[in-house]
């Protein structure tokens, strides 16, 4: 049952993710891109949650799913991606300078200067859609 749950909620997330960044045309303010990357983030973390309640695996261990669970469901570019994500947010939260500029946003990391654009975010939202694809077809009802 948790593990549905977990599902919902990552679908929920991969949602508002994909109309964010079907909006971004439309808004002069660019700054709900950080917001992209945190509902991207939510959902990548609730599908580890529901993959590793699937499997039996503690929730919590992003290293196990990785190298364990990832593999038998994901391909390697599906998983680099998620993985991505999972970074760019800790970066993103971590980072002391955050701007926006155009169609980059632009965050300080370990003293250097990391740009993401806007492509790169359409591809990790497009990776998350393909991860939720491969759900056990009892849970894409839903």
């Amino acid at each position: 049952m948790d593990s549905m749950i977990y599902f919902i909620e990552a679908k929920y997330h991969l949602a508002v993710a994909e109309r964010l960044v079907e909006d971004y045309g439309e808004y002069p303010n660019k700054r709900f891109l950080i917001g992209v990357i945190k509902e991207s983030a939510m959902a990548v973390s609730k599908l580890i949650r529901a993959f590793s309640a699937d499997d039996g695996i503690p929730k919590n261990n992003y290293n196990n799913f990785f190298k364990k669970i990832a593999p038998k469901y994901l391909d390697k570019t599906t998983c680099v991606n998620l993985m991505k994500i999972l970074e760019v947010q800790k970066a993103q939260k971590d980072s002391p300078i955050e701007f926006i500029k155009g169609e980059r946003i632009i965050l300080l990391i370990d003293n250097k200067y990391r740009f993401l654009t806007i492509s790169r975010i359409g591809e990790f939202v497009k990776s998350l859609r393909n991860a939720v694809s491969v759900l056990p077809s009892d849970f894409r009802q839903i």
